[in-house]
């Protein structure tokens, strides 16, 4: 095997390399705290389950999460389902391995963002949906688009026409004086932002719902959550300008909670 022209010793190669063989969450650690770590973790045990996956040592990633000295950053654990040489098959026993990455955290910014509609549009596939896995080549696209088209930020349906998300946000929608969060069972990342707002309800009563193409002139407010930029407002989408393009009153001591 070789690497950049150079021979390795190693036959075998991290699956995560070679077929995406993994999953990951993003958090951020604030004035020294982890934000929402249990979710966080919850999310990587049941992606790990799904796909039959081992799951490292919570003490051990922990420890390791310990070692890193800033006391605000972005932080990336990667799990893959491990080293093997060629081939889709595995055996059960084989050990996944772990990465950690951390960055600076970036400044959160709450100005209305304009967004279009994405061209490109999200397949369907129930067995991964909400899994946050590496395969993640269909965003990679989406964020070319997005910087091609000159946008904030895009929303993004699925092959049947339906809402999903952004191209790295879950996705919140006011229709009708009411609050409704896209349905995920077939494709989409269900984030823990998401998750926390659902249960906490932040917004009263939010409705998961399938949202056709269609509703997209009924939305009266919408905003975009994610771990790393937080909550984020939506002026415009496409040609449709919103009434309301602040973040509702309720969300900001949310937050900041």
């Amino acid at each position: 095997m070789w690497c950049n022209g150079n021979k390795l010793t190693s036959t075998q190669l991290d699956r995560g390399l070679q077929f995406g063989d993994g999953h990951f969450t993003t958090l951020t650690r604030e004035q020294g705290q982890l934000r929402w770590w249990a979710a966080h973790w919850q999310r990587l045990k049941e992606a790990s389950c799904r796909l039959a996956m081992q799951l490292p040592n919570e003490t051990e990633v922990l420890a390791c999460l310990e070692q890193i000295e800033a006391p605000n950053a972005v932080i990336k654990i990667i799990i893959t389902r491990g080293d093997s040489a060629r081939g889709y098959g595995f055996s059960d026993a084989i050990k996944a391995n772990w990465y950690v990455t951390a960055a600076e955290l970036p400044e959160r910014k709450q100005e209305p963002l304009t967004c279009a509609v994405a061209e490109f549009t999200l397949a369907r596939s129930p067995f991964f949906a909400g899994l946050k896995t590496l395969n993640r080549l269909e965003q990679v696209m989406l964020s070319r688009e997005r910087q091609q088209r000159a946008v904030d930020e895009l929303l993004v349906c699925d092959s049947a026409g339906n809402f999903i998300e952004a191209t790295s946000s879950n996705l919140f929608l006011r229709i009708d004086g009411a609050w409704h969060t896209p349905a995920l069972e077939h494709a989409g990342v269900a984030g823990v932002v998401r998750q926390q707002l659902l249960a906490s309800q932040a917004l009263g009563s939010t409705q998961v719902s399938h949202l056709p193409l269609s509703c997209l002139t009924n939305i009266d407010q919408a905003f975009v959550t994610n771990s790393v930029l937080g909550l984020r407002p939506l002026a415009q989408i496409g040609d449709h300008r919103l009434p309301e393009q602040q973040l509702p009153k309720a969300l900001t001591s949310w937050w900041e909670s």
